[in-house]
């Protein structure tokens, strides 16, 4: 929603339009050739808080740098052949944008930006192209010192520390989940409302991981502690997965045995109380008392079961008081993350040893990614090589650019619309500017006095994400069409016209290609995902990935929080997706693969029979009901040999979880052998 500019907001505003003007000064004062680089610099990669703005310029120095150095390597070989060049630059940019969206960390900036600094280095240089080791090195001088600018005014003079805000974050988040975990354990499950709830929560979490990535970048104050939210956001993320599984089996346990799941209620409840109040309690030993009571009585109802309707029910039952179980540990863990995120003095273990997880990539979105950036360049070009335009070049330019600056999004047409509608302002604000206010105005003081009436308040509307991208196209390309200069130069309009036109051109082409090559819609990118999630779970059965459960949480929860970023309570109706199904489903499978070894022969057979089954059910080579058979197949030959098998009773209670994740409507299965 838009809303009128805070004080922060304006605060924000006015030191970055004094970064600017300070870089804006510098760079008049030594004499470089394109000082607007280093105004537009600023605005670039100002943030709102420290650590963003010191990973964003970060990572952009680096991009930059490595950009500047292909171009020196690469163009002054491909000048007797601009088709070569430009195909040259247009294959970078592609595979460089791609790359960037592999790494979702603030590193990927700076793929990205070693793919369109070069664009952004060649393109206005190819009349002259021996001039490109001069223009590269003064591309990396002037954007570092904008950096330099932007980073003096919001790092070093006027910091605002993200840290307090990713802490405020957890704890709130942290909060939720407590809530949405004791709501889920005292009422009764509403599967659309407990989807909606689950959606909100990853959308959420998903939010605090991008905030922890920024702040890991602050000074060390606060980075050592804030290592642990990493590994906390990992950790509680996946609770919802666990409150589905509980849930799941409540629901059907509460329909075949109401006793039973009523002999549970008084300890789901206690579990729910405890939830709800661990947080608000101080940090210590008292804490995780409750916990470890709770976990007392929860091993003396799995060894004193409440008799059961039928062996199914009993199936149902002892698996749900597994997975309360693993609820309290979880929590527990939690909690004692909790603990060192927000301790006053930073703990000397080492968070970070567990490694990077890896996330979930959609190939098919990387690459057309990459080729509408290639394609926007490619055709650019071919229409300035082929009609000779003086200004083609920067319609080629700009294409790139603005398909590598909005690739990451799913969709990236409306962004690049606004950014389009924005720049369009701009090449009309420069024509005034160019026209009627720089002529009349000598001096530095008069100049930043005619740029701050509009920069100051253009600067206070990018806080707000609607507003962010035609204002950011005001800012930095205006001084691109006006080519500031330490004195004014005069142009003609047809000049100007012209420059104005492949601007716009290349965005405009931009766009265009963006709604061919990546405008799919909600349905579309959910299938993506869900798709993804159904060929993990055959290459899990397969046998064919690491049986590593951090790995594959991670990679599907980050399905999941993609899934629910983009799901609105319309969506949810229109688009059906068993959310976390298939993680359920590979979670318990997990489970099975451990307990493969130490089965009886014949249940070990069935078993390798249901694997192999559920691959191919989830490659769509078996019917559904097939695959049910042959897991209710398998369920009986565990169950038979459960009473002189403690493996075959432990595989029984997966396969009625993997039962209950894939076919959670099903009729009950008839089982014999498994005592009630």
């Amino acid at each position: 929603m838009l809303r009128a500019p805070s004080l922060e907001d304006w605060l924000y505003s006015a030191r970055s339009f004094a970064a600017a003007a300070l870089a804006l000064w510098i760079a008049f004062s030594l004499d470089l050739p394109r000082p607007y680089w280093a105004m537009g610099t600023v605005y670039i990669v100002a943030q709102p808080f420290a650590g963003a703005l010191r990973a964003k310029a970060t990572w952009r120095l680096v991009g930059t740098l490595c950009g500047g150095f292909f171009s020196i390597l690469v163009f002054p070989q491909l000048v007797n052949a601009p088709p070569l060049a430009a195909a040259v630059l247009a294959i970078w940019i592609g595979l460089c944008l791609a790359a960037s969206l592999y790494d979702p960390t603030p590193r990927g900036y700076a793929f990205m930006l070693s793919g369109y600094t070069a664009a952004l280095i060649c393109f206005p240089i190819v009349d002259s192209p021996q001039t490109v080791f001069d223009t590269a090195i003064w591309r990396m001088i002037e954007i570092g010192l904008g950096i330099l600018c932007a980073w003096l005014m919001h790092g070093v003079l006027f910091p605002r520390q993200g840290a307090p805000r990713v802490l405020a974050a957890s704890r709130a988040w942290l909060a939720d989940l407590a809530r949405f975990g004791a709501d889920s354990l005292t009422r009764p499950h509403d599967p659309e409302r407990f989807s909606a709830e689950r959606r909100r929560i990853a959308r959420d979490g998903a939010a605090l991981a991008a905030l922890f990535h920024q702040a890991r970048y602050e000074v060390a104050g606060r980075r050592a502690p804030l290592l642990w939210a990493g590994r906390l956001h990992e950790h509680a993320r996946a609770l919802p997965t666990l409150l589905t599984a509980i849930g799941e089996r409540g629901r059907v346990l509460a329909s075949l045995d109401p006793a039973a799941a009523k002999a549970l209620d008084p300890l789901r409840q206690d579990i729910a109380g405890w939830l709800s109040a661990s947080l608000e309690q101080a940090p210590g030993a008292n804490r995780l008392l409750g916990a470890q009571r709770l976990e007392t009585r929860l091993a003396e109802a799995a060894r004193n079961p409440h008799p059961a309707a039928d062996p199914w029910a009993a199936l149902l039952r002892d698996g749900l008081v597994e997975r309360l179980r693993e609820l309290v540990t979880h929590w527990r863990e939690c909690l004692l993350l909790t603990e060192r995120l927000l301790a006053e003095k930073p703990s000397d273990a080492a968070p970070a040893a567990a490694g990077h997880l890896p996330g979930h990539v959609d190939p098919l979105l990387v690459a057309l990614s990459g080729l509408a950036a290639a394609g926007a360049v490619a055709i650019g070009a071919a229409l300035w090589i082929g009609s000779g335009w003086s200004h083609g070049a920067s319609m080629a330019m700009m294409g790139g650019v603005a398909l590598c600056i909005f690739g990451q999004l799913d969709d990236p047409a409306p962004a690049l619309r606004q950014f389009l509608i924005g720049s369009i302002a701009a090449v009309l604000l420069a024509g005034l500017y160019q026209f009627a206010i720089l002529p009349q105005i000598d001096g530095l003081p008069l100049l930043l006095l005619a740029l701050g009436l509009l920069y100051v308040p253009v600067g206070a509307l990018m806080p707000q994400p609607a507003l962010m991208a035609p204002a950011l196209a005001v800012a930095v390309t205006l001084p691109t069409v006006i080519s500031l200069q330490e004195s004014y130069v005069a142009t003609d309009f047809a000049a100007y016209a012209d420059g104005g036109l492949a601007t716009v051109g290349g965005l405009g082409l931009a766009l265009l290609l963006a709604r061919l090559a990546r405008s799919f819609g909600v349905a579309w990118r959910v299938k993506r995902l869900a798709a993804a999630d159904r060929l993990d779970l055959a290459r899990l059965a397969e046998g064919r990935v690491p049986a590593d459960l951090r790995r594959i949480l991670g990679v599907m929860l980050d399905r999941f929080e993609a899934l629910a970023a983009r799901l609105g309570a319309v969506d949810a109706r229109a688009v059906p997706v068993a959310e976390l199904s298939d993680l359920r489903a590979a979670l318990n499978m997990l489970r099975l693969r451990e307990q493969m070894a130490a089965l009886p022969p014949g249940p070990r057979g069935a078993l390798d029979a249901l694997l192999q089954a559920v691959a191919a059910e989830a490659r769509g080579r078996l019917p559904p009901a097939e695959l049910l058979d042959q897991m209710d197949r398998t369920l009986a030959s565990c169950a038979a040999a459960a009473a002189g098998s403690r493996p075959a009773r432990q595989a029984a209670l997966s396969i009625s979880g993997l039962r209950l994740a894939l076919f959670p409507d099903a009729p009950s299965p008839t089982l014999e052998g498994l005592p009630a």
